[in-house]
């Protein structure tokens, strides 16, 4: 660990050099703007910004005994976080900047808990775990490959530096005289008291212009489930609101009149409203809607019950679906049903034989299957045997195969009692030569691999199911 902290050592001092001529140069286009004693201040804060990568884990040198390294401004800070007010000699305030320095590059926000990786990046502990867990435990900067015991190591120094940088809360405008670090910021801001009076205490329903008069809380789902249980009432509501636009803005035409008529003045005479305004809301119209609107409601009930059941079909299908034997990656997960009636079929005839479905060792590689018999001598005992299959690839494999073979027979209540054996291949074997024909005649294994009814007392037979795992691996 302290191999690898060394070696970031150079890159820290690299990087904080480069941070200073940065500033240092922004500092000189300031000096025709600025007087003699502004110069001096810059000077200090220049001395203190170097003294921070030295080797040695020095925050204030001169100047100030106890003040806080001031991050050079490169990256805008997280538009969601972190507002700290800064005021300048006009009293306005402006937006602190990130550095990169304390950037994590996973969440673009403040390091929590920091940790440095052989390839010398910087994460937030939380989020580099579980960026590992999700991708394969590679880093998400250069992919290059990560242990979590050998290549990632506490970044101490960069979380002190990060604790000296003090910050006003956000909500100090408001009254909040908090000033902590950006990472005490972020678990003090879900319970400032000022920022719970800004938040909405009560969440209306869209439909609230329309007369629905329902208020929920909005850390609940309260208004999602009234959106959906209220929808005949809302309908209703639409259609009141609807007759009576329409009765306010109804305009009549004017009946056709003789010119006589027009002429003395006689022709202004108004049309009755029509029937279905003519009292306000029709009750059968609203009716007759709000039972249309009931069958819909249930039929979408329906609807929404077989998608369900078709969705738990596919799952189940999904579950169930062999496994294409190609992409098998040389492993047989065989499950032998109604082991009972199977047992009693192979007593009965030395001749019957039960086969697995086969599997590759990969796309390109060797195809093999297993095979359970009972010998006629012993029809207490179950044989088990390993065949070699052909394939198309077998032109160009190498003879006989060699590799190592695992059987498994599982338990299915505790898996330490599952029974496990290894079977080593021998190339003057001829069970493990070039198949001649479509199962190999010859296979390998055990004829006395499992006594039936310690099968049956031990628990390996749940259901009157019986799984054997077989894993075949080339050497």
């Amino acid at each position: 660990m302290q191999r690898v902290q060394a070696d970031q050592k150079p890159a820290r001092m690299h990087q904080h050099a480069h941070t200073h001529s940065h500033a240092h140069s922004l500092q000189q286009a300031e000096e025709k703007e600025h007087n003699s004693n502004e110069m001096t201040t810059t000077s200090s804060s220049t001395a203190r910004i170097a003294a921070s990568s030295s080797a040695t884990p020095t925050v204030a040198v001169g100047g100030e005994a106890s003040g806080a390294p001031t991050p050079p401004k490169s990256l805008a800070l997280n538009q969601n976080h972190h507002y700290a007010p800064g005021s300048d000699t006009s009293g306005e305030q402006e937006e602190e900047l990130l550095d990169s320095r304390y950037e994590c590059a996973i969440c673009i926000d403040w390091l929590n808990e920091p940790v440095l990786t052989s390839c010398g990046h910087r994460f937030c502990r939380s989020c580099l775990t579980t960026w590992m867990q999700k991708n394969n435990q590679c880093c998400p900067m250069d992919n290059k490959r990560l242990s979590a015991e050998h290549d990632i190591f506490p970044d101490n120094y960069t979380r002190r530096e990060i604790e000296q940088l003090k910050r006003d809360c956000p909500n100090s405008s408001l009254g909040c005289s908090v000033v902590a670090s950006p990472i005490e910021l972020h678990r003090h801001l879900p319970s400032c008291p000022y920022r719970r009076q800004q938040e909405p205490q009560e969440e209306k329903c869209p439909f609230a212009k329309i007369k629905c008069d329902f208020v929920g809380r909005p850390e609940t789902n309260q208004l999602e489930e009234h959106l959906k249980a209220d929808m005949p009432h809302h309908m209703q509501l639409m259609l009141q609101a609807f007759q009576q636009t329409a009765i306010a803005t109804w305009q009549p035409h004017k009946p056709s009149t003789s010119g006589s008529a027009m002429e003395n003045g006689h022709g202004q005479q108004q049309l009755p409203p029509p029937p279905q305004y003519a009292n306000g809301v029709d009750e059968q119209i609203v009716q007759t809607m709000y039972q249309r609107i009931v069958v819909l409601e249930q039929r979408t009930r329906e609807q929404e019950t077989r998608l369900e059941n078709l969705q738990k079909q596919l799952r189940l299908a999904r579950q169930q679906a062999p496994v294409d034997p190609r992409y098998s990656n040389g492993t047989i997960v065989w499950r032998i049903e109604q082991l009972g009636a199977l047992v009693a079929r192979l007593r009965a005839n030395a001749n019957n034989q039960v086969y697995s479905h086969e599997c590759y060792t990969s796309p390109h590689g060797y195809k093999f299957c297993a095979r359970l018999n009972i010998q006629p001598r012993k029809p207490h005992v179950l044989s088990l045997h390993v065949h070699l299959m052909q394939s198309e690839n077998d032109y160009h494999l190498d003879w006989p195969f060699k590799g190592r073979i695992k059987l498994c027979m599982v338990h299915p209540a505790d898996a330490t009692l599952s029974q496990h054996d290894t079977i080593m291949t021998k190339p003057e074997i001829l069970a493990f030569h070039k198949p001649r024909e479509a199962i190999s005649t010859r296979g390998f294994g055990f004829l006395e691999y499992a006594n039936i009814s310690n099968i049956i007392q031990l628990g390996f037979c749940a259901d009157d199911r019986l799984l054997i795992k077989i894993e075949i691996n080339i050497v």
